[in-house]
């Protein structure tokens, strides 16, 4: 299912909180949207699914607007979890999928089959509210896939996740995908989404400040980065020859270097010139990326 956001703007509280932004996701592929908390991820989320109604702009699935056929098409992952907490964890799911129009028959043999695949068969008669907090993020995951939806849309869904379910969650979102489908992700964890997106839009209040393909937005960014931790002032390292940018903290620089000159040779210059406690040296990874994109934001905005 394809869809496109067009120039959507939406103020909560007397505030700006989704600002002129205008994104496409496409079947087959998986789209982040990525950004700290408070810059807008879950109003455009509910945006997408119709909780909240854009104050200008659209949204359109297939060029049409929301439907009840295609509101039945998409599985949505809340931030607020809503679960029954009195009802079990079978109960939860039949529900949830007879709202999606499944059959009863169907909905329970869906239910059995998940719960299985999520190791959470033994408690489907459990109350969800004495279910561990990871176990009812899982049983969440499964009410926003038990119908199998074309448009599959998940906000924050490796939180409060061990790892080996973080890893089931990243292999549900592949299949997905393989199976043709739309995914859009929207999380702070921008580790988890490089390992598993293919677009991604990075926003900061509200505002796209970078969207493209994560191969065109990483071969973009590919200089060299060298990381250095001291504690002098490190600032004299921007006048470096072959340093392109540097991002500065109180006691921490990210220095973007460019490719035609030898890292090793600035290696050798900052360990000369700064008494350094750390220094590493690898490619740009997308928070480091999302970091650059801010400060040479904010830089040009003091401008």
């Amino acid at each position: 299912m394809h869809l496109k956001a067009d120039h959507l703007i939406k103020a909560l509280e007397g505030k700006t909180v989704v600002s002129d932004l205008s994104f496409e996701a496409r079947a087959g592929y998986i789209l982040g949207i990525l950004g700290p908390d408070g810059a807008g991820k879950t109003t455009i989320l509910r945006i997408l699914v119709d909780i909240f109604r854009p104050d200008s702009g659209a949204v359109f699935y297939e060029d049409q607007p929301m439907n009840r056929k295609i509101r039945n098409a998409i599985g949505y992952l809340p931030e607020e979890r809503g679960l029954y907490g009195e009802y079990s964890v079978n109960r939860n799911l039949v529900y949830f999928a007879r709202l999606k129009n499944l059959s009863r028959k169907k909905a329970q043999v869906e239910a059995v089959r998940l719960m299985d695949r999520f190791n959470i068969i033994e408690q489907m008669d459990m109350p969800v509210a004495l279910l561990s907090e990871e176990d009812r993020q899982k049983v969440q995951i499964m009410c926003a896939i038990i119908h199998n939806p074309d448009l599959l849309i998940l906000d924050e869904p490796f939180a409060a996740m061990h790892p080996n379910n973080q890893t089931l969650v990243r292999k549900l979102v592949q299949h997905f995908k393989d199976e043709g489908k739309t995914i859009i992700l929207a999380t702070r964890a921008l580790n988890e989404a490089e390992t598993v997106c293919d677009e991604v839009l990075l926003i900061d209040q509200g505002r796209a400040v970078l969207q493209d393909n994560l191969k065109k937005i990483k071969e973009k960014f590919r200089e060299s980065l060298i990381y250095v931790e001291a504690a002098e002032e490190l600032q004299s390292l921007q006048d470096i020859f072959g340093v392109k940018r540097m991002i500065q903290d109180e006691h921490s620089a990210r220095l973007f270097i460019d490719n035609q000159v030898a890292t090793q040779k600035i290696l050798d210059i900052i360990i000369r010139s700064v008494n350094v406690n750390k220094i590493e040296v690898h490619r740009p990874n997308l928070n480091d990326i999302f970091l650059e994109v801010l400060h040479n934001g904010h830089q040009k905005g003091k401008a």
